[in-house]
This record gives C-alpha cells, structure tokens and sequence, in this order.
C-alpha cells in the first residue's frame, strides 16, 4: 500500500507539472480558446436573466417530442444554428486561486493511485517496465476518448479543442506512467511465479547443454544425396568413367545395374510419383491461373490461357524426403565418396 501511495504521488507531481506546462508554456490549449468581442454586452444580458449556476444549451426544448419532430422550432433552430453551450458560474472568484491549484492536484493524487492499484493486478504482461508504462499510457487513452471525444461528438466541441485535450491527457500519463512504472510492479500469484521460476530454470540448463554440446557439423543436402547414390549405385563413378574406352554394348550392360540401383534410392528417399496420372500423349486441359510449378509449356502457346495439349510427360512429384543424417567431421563435410584403401 505505501508503494502504490508513493507511486500516486510521484505519478500526480509529474501529471500535475506537465499540466502546467501545457496550458501556460506550450502552444497547446491557449490558440483553441477566444475571448467574446462583446463580452460585457453578453454578461449583463446572461445576468439579467437571473440564471443560476448550471450548464445552459441553445437551442434547447424540455419536450423531448420535439427533439424527434421536424417540423418542431426546437429542431428548425437546431438545424439552422448556431449551437452553443453556457457553463455558467453565478460567483465570481480570483482568477487561478490557492484552492483551484490544490484540487487539481487533488484530483490528479486519486486518478494516480488508482491507475498504481490497477498496475499491480495486471499480471505477468506488467513485469516488463515499458508494458507496465504503456498500461498507465492506456489508461490516459481512455479517459481522453470517454471524456473528450465524447464531448466532441455529443456536445459539439471544436474539433481542435478536443484534439488538444487529447494529446494533453495522452502525453500527460505517459510521463506519469514513466514514474508510476518504475516504482509499482504487478503481484503475481505464489504459484504462477514457481512456475515462472521452474520454466526459467528449466530454460537456462536447457541453454547450458545446448552450449556444452558439440555443434553438429553441417552437410549440404545435395551432398548426402550425391553420396548415397554413389554407395548404393556407384552413379559418380559411371559419370566419371570415359565411356569412349567402352563399347556400347559394355556401356549398356553396365548402365543397366546403375540405373536399377538408382531408381531404389530414389524411390526408398522420395517415393517418386507422377504429376499427372493420365498416360502419355493424353489431351490435358490448361485453364487460366493454372499451377507454372505443376506444367511447363512448350511448343507454339499464343496468347493466354485456357491452353488445350498433349501430355508429352507425366511429370514427379516426390511424396517424402528421407535423407540420411550425416555425423561425420567438419573437415569431411564436402566427402562424397570416402577414398577405398585395401591393406596388403
């Protein structure tokens, strides 16, 4: 209870100086107020008719039918204007008086003290300072929309009027927020900051083995792929033979044990299928928008789609991708083919 004090009063000083600041320093609320070029001729007029204190709006009927009624005087001298509202005080009084000054401050304690109790009931999204200073932010939002805004559209307020309100309460709070924050943080129940502990905890071993252990070295994909179609086909070293030492017929014979091989891996890592189940030569029928990753287009396509054509190959489409994980050393990442020494 004494922070939340401590914190209101910090919170209402900042408020209540920025306050000050706004209305007597800065360019802020001073060009949006005028002063009446006939002002004793309005004065004698309002007091000749005896008025007490209270708020007093023109056009105005007692008779709410005639707020609904078009044909109504109330509604023709609503329409026609001007509309304006009297917040009149009958007593007089020194212009920014001791007593004045001290219940705006007042007034700033008690909305500081409440915006610190709501702070400490925030929760956990509050124990950041900067989430905890735009709640307090927030909060001046709000009011500045309920309260101002309000009175600019119901009430008729000039629009800059209003508008120097609400960045006088928004910017206000947030200073003040900047106080209240630092010194009020939210109360989080016993068990939720065990368990916000626990998971910290929790966290920071988990960061510690990820540090301890080894990195694992890195290996390109195509490389791993390369590699195992060389040990299980021995498809680099077909590529890389000179086939020009070889008849066909010795090149055919041993391509056909090598292709087989391949085909295994790669239906064993990707379950190869076809794009297109239809056969070979069939008509397919392209509309507009179709898939560029699914078709390519070739021969003599003018203008735009629908396309009509001839499937010229049905396409794959990998159903999986099952590479093998490599584990070896950093050094050897680029190793296709491990080097074959026989020992005599």
């Amino acid at each position: 209870m004494i922070r939340i004090i401590i914190a209101g009063v910090a919170g209402a000083l900042v408020y209540f100086v920025w306050g000050m600041l706004a209305w007597m320093a800065l360019p802020l609320h001073t060009p949006t107020l005028h002063g009446l070029p006939t002002e004793s001729q309005i004065t004698k007029a309002l007091t000749a008719q005896g008025l007490e204190t209270g708020v007093y709006v023109v056009p105005w009927s007692d008779d709410q039918d005639d707020w609904q009624d078009p044909e109504s005087a109330f509604t023709k001298n609503h329409a026609a204007g001007p509309l304006f509202s009297i917040f009149y005080q009958k007593e007089g009084g020194a212009p920014m008086n001791a007593g004045a000054m001290a219940g705006g401050f007042v007034i700033d304690l008690l909305a500081a003290m409440l915006a610190a109790c709501l702070l400490t009931s925030v929760g956990s999204c509050g124990r950041s300072y900067l989430c905890r200073v735009g709640f307090v932010t927030g909060l001046g939002i709000f009011v500045a929309l309920v309260g101002h805004a309000s009175y600019w559209n119901w009430m008729h307020f000039p629009w800059e009027y209003t508008l120097a309100f609400i960045v006088d309460v928004t910017v206000g709070w947030t200073l003040a927020g900047l106080a209240i924050a630092a010194l009020v943080r939210p109360t989080v129940p016993a068990a939720t900051s065990h368990a916000v502990e626990e998971r910290s905890q929790r966290v920071s071993r988990d960061e510690s083995k990820a540090a301890a252990a080894p990195a694992a070295p890195l290996r390109s994909d195509a490389i791993s792929l390369l590699a195992t179609l060389q040990r299980e086909a021995r498809f680099i070293d077909i590529v890389k033979e000179p086939l020009a030492d070889y008849s066909n017929a010795q090149v055919g014979a041993a391509a056909r044990d090598v292709l087989r091989d391949c085909g295994t891996v790669l239906d064993r890592l990707f379950q190869l299928e076809p794009v297109v189940e239809q056969e070979e030569g069939a008509k397919i029928e392209l509309p507009q928008g179709f898939d560029a990753a699914r078709y390519r287009i070739t021969g003599n396509a003018t203008g735009d789609a629908p396309w009509t054509g001839s499937l010229a190959h049905h396409g794959w489409r990998a159903k999986r991708c099952e590479l093998p994980q490599w584990s070896g050393a950093k050094g050897a990442a680029l190793v296709v083919a491990a080097a074959e020494v026989e020992v005599e």
